[in-house]
């Protein structure tokens, strides 16, 4: 337990800051209006879908690189870590491209409404031209993860984050010398700050200053090593993928409920990350000590740090939703002062705190499988909980058994239940438990 707290408390510190990104940008956009916020709420699910690639990816270098660690191969750890920049940033640009040409249609399609879409193109469009820089960044935190040295990025990620809630206002308000960018500026910001993040990472890589000593000859393309990162990570980032689409969809049917549902439905899933972050922290700390357990011949103590860390998650985040239950509209009256706006977050988050914490679990076990490798079976059950359970139990129990905007809250705590509740079945099978490399 000791070494999964060392290794998680800094990743949970790293999501805290990646989420302070957006928690920053809701904060001063709110102040522009609920159009505004309502802009941000459309754009999140679209951007989620293209850097969810790099975040997959991201997989592959945790469970390649802990595990060679684990097997003390630290040339072979190195060698995956540039092949797994070159497929990522390739990648990256690649669906950057797509989702500029597409951008507009894919707006239109999720339900933008007439005074919203301009707001939301201008976000989506500077932040998604940045997208390779944040490709960067994730692998550079996972490589790191992956040898179990989880203070650098969380280091970097503070730096970061501070720099990006100084550029906020100066950016949208035109503050000092500064042009008034409006929402468009919170998007530069956050670009400027992932780019300064990701030449620090660089920097480090190059220059020995961790276990990781890249040369040049490891971006020579390496079949073999290629085709390993692809068997990993393409089922992450398919995964990935589809739960931003399956995002996406959800945010369709809350747009159905109008530009306040779903201004207060983009508030509160900002506030419910906070809730997460415990849980990715726990579940990527857990991803790292399985790979290098099974790096090292030990699939029992793999089996246990799973188990660990899943109960110590769900038991932290089941008395975090009980707070919830009293602090829900103080959370939403931060970022707005339209009281239709607190009343409809708060009622999300009451319900969908608890539903997080089930969440939070699955996280955990999810975090196992991708650092034993097994991406294609955590991509299962992600897809299995949100494309069969939540998605037709929002729509069914809002639209057509009545519940109206309720329906939805109770359909994604129902499905988080239900989702974690067959993946335990499952993974306590042991049949996970064989190394990748």
């Amino acid at each position: 337990m000791p070494t999964l707290l060392k290794l998680s408390w800094p990743i949970v510190i790293g999501q805290g800051m990646h989420l302070m990104y957006q928690l920053a940008d809701t904060f001063w956009v709110g102040r522009l209006g609920p159009e505004y916020l309502a802009a941000i709420s459309l754009s999140f699910p679209l951007l989620f879908i293209v850097y969810s690639m790099g975040a997959g990816f991201s997989v592959a270098g945790v469970a390649l690189v802990s595990q060679y660690t684990g097997a003390e191969k630290p040339k072979m750890a190195s060698r995956a870590t540039g092949q797994i920049f070159v497929v990522a940033i390739l990648i990256s640009i690649f669906f950057t491209a797509a989702a500029l040409y597409f951008s507009e249609t894919m707006f239109i399609l999720i339900g933008a409404e007439e005074e919203v879409l301009p707001l939301a193109l201008e976000y989506f469009r500077i932040y998604v031209s940045g997208i390779p820089i944040i490709f960067i960044y994730y692998i550079f935190s996972s490589v790191l993860e992956g040898i179990g040295d989880t203070i650098t990025p969380m280091k970097i990620k503070m730096f970061t984050v501070v720099l990006n809630i100084i550029l906020d206002p100066f950016l949208i308000f035109g503050w000092s010398v500064f042009p008034e960018m409006g929402i468009g500026g919170a998007a530069l910001a956050t670009v400027l700050s992932r780019l300064a993040a990701g030449l620090v990472g660089i920097y480090i890589m190059f220059w020995d200053l961790s276990a990781i000593k890249l040369s040049l000859k490891d971006f020579y393309p390496d079949l073999a090593m290629i085709k390993k990162i692809f068997k990993i990570g393409t089922p992450a980032a398919l995964g990935d993928s589809a739960m931003a689409v399956a995002l996406t969809v959800m945010t369709s049917i809350v747009a159905g409920f109008g530009t306040i549902t779903l201004a207060a439905w983009g508030i509160a899933n900002r506030i419910t990350a906070v809730i997460r972050m415990p849980a990715f922290g726990m579940g990527r700390a857990t991803g790292i000590m399985v790979g290098q357990h099974l790096g090292a011949e030990q699939p029992s103590e793999a089996n246990k740090v799973s188990w660990l860390g899943t109960a110590v998650t769900f038991g932290s985040m089941l008395v975090v939703a009980v707070l919830f239950l009293f602090i829900s509209p103080n959370l939403v009256s931060l970022f707005t002062e339209d009281i239709s706006v607190i009343n409809i977050g708060a009622e999300y988050l009451r319900i969908s705190a608890f539903a997080f914490a089930f969440l939070g679990a699955q996280i955990v076990l999810s975090g196992a499988l991708n650092g034993a490798g097994k991406t294609i079976q955590q991509t299962f059950f992600r897809l299995l909980t949100l494309w069969i359970f939540q998605i037709p139990l929002s729509y069914l129990l809002a639209y057509q058994f009545n519940f109206g905007r309720q329906g939805i809250w109770w359909g994604i705590l129902l499905a988080k239940i239900i989702g974690l509740a067959i993946l335990m079945v499952w993974f306590n099978k042991g049949s996970w438990q064989s190394k990748e490399i």
